[in-house]
């Protein structure tokens, strides 16, 4: 992690600070602000430089102005992502998917007003009710197959067989559920027209129905009441019912979040809900501007790296929480370490020695000083285990700040 401009300011300071303060051991502590590099929580930190004198005998040993204790306790480190709360990824319902219902005198081109549509939050299943254009219901149905033609008897297919299964399912009966539209079909597609309030003709046109992976909600309206709409002009969507917090992550944190990792869900009003990812996806890096032609197309490819992709995540909440917060941005947290019942120090406590590896100025009594070697261990909210000889509960050592 590289240190910032401000901390390399206060670096400065401190050295020359420390500079002027008299020698009071032959072991001389030089503070550098930097960054310390660890788990999401640790911080800045000031470290400190040991250098031998080669001068004058050292003065009165002066304590350090800034202590710490050393405390035993359960140390827990966390990463941490912003996101925004919300129903996932929207499925669109455009007009455009909708043109025309044969044998009802409706414009081809599907071209109408819309005259009725279902509200935002509200529930749809298999027969809901999505609008109407020109008072002519438009049905969301279940399937993955779109509504590209319209249907009637003598008609095969796959698309016939997802209608005819729509229709076992509403529970309208008389006919075998395969992939024929027979005269049993359209007697069944009647019966629906006549409870729908449509005339009945006993064929299904593309304009009767929307046909929808799956059930979800009504998110966003964008034809209200009175809209006038052509092909390809959006009505509403349809997302999922969960709620869902969505956020992006470095392709570096894909492992930290992968599907099926609780995480907690940080709300605005800082209440906490529990929450599951259930979708982490690796988005395409941006392209880079590397001129035209085949020379220019290679460098994009090239610029475009591992590093500037991102993995768009989906947690989902285990429990619904107030509805009027999507939108809201939301903190995503996952435990990364905890170590139980070990000594803690405030990490501005840390020592780099010069000769390698770290330590801890424990303060004794009368002020006297000394250097214990530490081993660091796990770093979070500004402070770091330690282990060693030398060093225990209770312990005064000094941090920066002095």
């Amino acid at each position: 992690m590289t240190a910032t401009l401000d901390q390399q300011e206060r670096g400065r300071d401190d050295i020359d600070a420390e500079l002027d303060r008299p020698r009071r051991a032959r072991t001389r502590l030089l503070w550098l602000t930097l960054g310390v590099v660890g788990v999401a929580g640790a911080g800045g930190a000031a470290w400190y430089l040991t250098q031998e004198d080669a001068g004058e005998p050292a003065s009165e040993a002066a304590a350090p102005v800034a202590t710490a204790t050393v405390a035993r306790e359960t140390i827990a480190a966390a990463e941490t992502w912003s996101g925004t709360l919300g129903h996932g990824d929207a499925l669109t319902v455009t007009a455009g998917q909708n043109t025309g219902t044969a044998g009802q005198g409706a414009d081809p081109a599907g071209q109408g007003t819309v005259t009725r549509v279902a509200a935002v939050d509200t529930e749809v299943t298999r027969g809901t009710e999505l609008y109407r254009l020109d008072e002519r219901p438009v049905t969301a149905l279940l399937g993955v197959i779109p509504m590209y033609r319209d249907l009637g008897s003598g008609d095969y297919g796959v698309d016939v067989e997802q209608l005819e299964a729509n229709l076992a399912a509403l529970g309208y009966t008389g006919f075998t559920a395969d992939d024929e539209y027979t005269d049993n079909t359209a007697e069944a597609v009647e019966e629906w027209q006549e409870d729908l309030g449509r005339d009945e003709t006993g064929r299904v046109g593309r304009g009767d129905v929307a046909f929808l992976p799956e059930g979800g909600r009504v998110g966003t309206v964008y034809a209200e009441v009175g809209t006038p709409v052509t092909p390809g002009t959006p009505v509403l969507d349809v997302t999922g019912t969960d709620q869902v917090a969505t956020l992006e992550v470095d392709v570096a944190d894909r492992d930290l979040l992968a599907v099926g990792t609780a995480v907690t869900v940080v709300l605005p009003d800082g209440a906490e809900a529990a929450g599951t990812v259930t979708a982490a996806t690796v988005a395409e890096a941006p392209p880079a501007s590397g001129g035209s032609g085949a020379a220019g197309a290679a460098a994009d490819e090239e610029a475009a790296s591992a590093e500037d992709a991102v993995v768009e995540v989906e947690v989902t909440l285990a429990a619904p929480v107030d509805a009027a917060l999507a939108g809201s941005p939301v903190d995503v947290v996952l435990p990364v370490g905890e170590r139980a019942d070990v000594l803690v120090v405030p990490v501005t406590a840390l020592l780099a020695l010069a000769g390698g590896g770290y330590g801890l100025e424990l303060v004794g009594p009368g002020g006297t000083t000394s250097v214990v070697p530490v081993e660091p261990g796990l770093f979070a909210d500004g402070r770091v285990e330690v282990t060693g000889d030398g060093i225990a509960e209770g312990d005064v050592v000094g941090v920066a700040g002095r």
